[in-house]
């Protein structure tokens, strides 16, 4: 069963853009209602980490009330996941624990966790 989970999540990952005019926008922060900060997954590959299933690069952009980018961070941050229970996403060296019962749009790292792990993969 692990196997099977393993490789629609591995096919959904592949499914994601790698060009960064193709983002996909998995959070949106709204900021003084003037701007928002989308965080993008750019790539993904299988995790290094055996204890992960996907390592994700994540990049940033900040838009005005009129779509135009007024900053985009050319740094391409690294985070890895775990689907399965425990859910994880790790930054850097700290693993957040994902509530998968909770809604989109609360927290970047949920929506992480739910753009990777839960998107359909037909």
């Amino acid at each position: 069963m692990r196997q099977i989970f393993f490789s629609a999540i591995m096919f959904s990952c592949l499914m994601l853009p790698v060009n960064a005019g193709e983002n996909h926008i998995f959070y949106t922060a709204s900021v003084e209602g003037l701007r928002t900060v989308n965080l993008n997954l750019l790539s993904s590959d299988v995790a290094r980490d055996s204890d992960f299933d996907v390592d994700v690069v994540i990049t940033v952009v900040e838009k005005d009330s009129t779509g135009n980018s007024l900053y985009v961070d050319r740094s391409e941050h690294s985070a890895s996941i775990r689907c399965g229970a425990p859910a994880l996403v790790k930054i850097r060296a700290t693993s957040y624990n994902i509530n998968s019962t909770l809604s989109t749009g609360i927290d970047w790292k949920h929506d992480l966790w739910s753009a990777v792990c839960m998107s359909p993969t037909s």
